[in-house]
């Protein structure tokens, strides 16, 4: 047997190996993170109810590229608020506010279409003795695409140093220790 073919044999099995064992991958995935902030949630409010004006100032995915060009429409904040992005670094895509209430936070939708990508988040809040815990979720679905699945097995990895940075940024902005 030519070394060629031993070479074609190799990494066709390594290949039916991906892809086969993406399918033993669960095919939902999400991201969780938490943090408490020494204040009401109708001080938070604010900075998650507004995609043009709040969440530019606490977001790490509004930093990642300073050449995004963002357009706003629906309400001003809350339920129906969306903003559209284009950026060559990050992608294309369009983030609505699809639940809104000043006691609990935020429910939206995500989707940038160059990469088919589309997931569902929460920022939710609770009063705790320690004050209140804000918790940012996003969850999706990678569907039968086996690249997506092994991409999304990893998600935890690849935003959850985002939440948390957004979070302590959040909280810093919230409690008024930076402006």
């Amino acid at each position: 047997m030519t070394i060629l073919k031993k070479i074609s044999i190799g990494i066709i099995s390594l290949s039916l190996l991906v892809v086969g064992s993406s399918y033993l991958l669960p095919d939902t995935w999400a991201v969780e993170r938490s943090v408490v902030i020494n204040t009401s949630p109708l001080r938070i409010y604010p900075f998650i109810s507004d995609l043009k004006n709040g969440w530019p100032q606490w977001s790490a995915f509004d930093f990642e590229d300073p050449n995004t060009e963002y357009t706003y429409s629906g309400t001003d904040a809350g339920l129906g608020s969306t903003r559209e992005w284009k950026s060559k670094k990050m992608g294309n895509g369009k983030q609505t506010i699809i639940k809104s209430d000043p006691n609990y936070g935020v429910e939206f939708k995500l989707y940038m279409p160059e990469h088919d990508f589309e997931l569902q988040g929460k920022i939710g809040f609770f009063a705790t003795p320690e004050g209140t815990k804000v918790t940012w979720a996003d969850w999706g679905q990678s569907g039968n695409n086996p690249f997506k699945r092994w991409m999304f097995f990893f998600m935890d990895k690849i935003m959850g140093k985002t939440f948390e940075k957004s979070l302590a940024k959040l909280k810093e902005l919230a409690e008024g220790t930076k402006n």
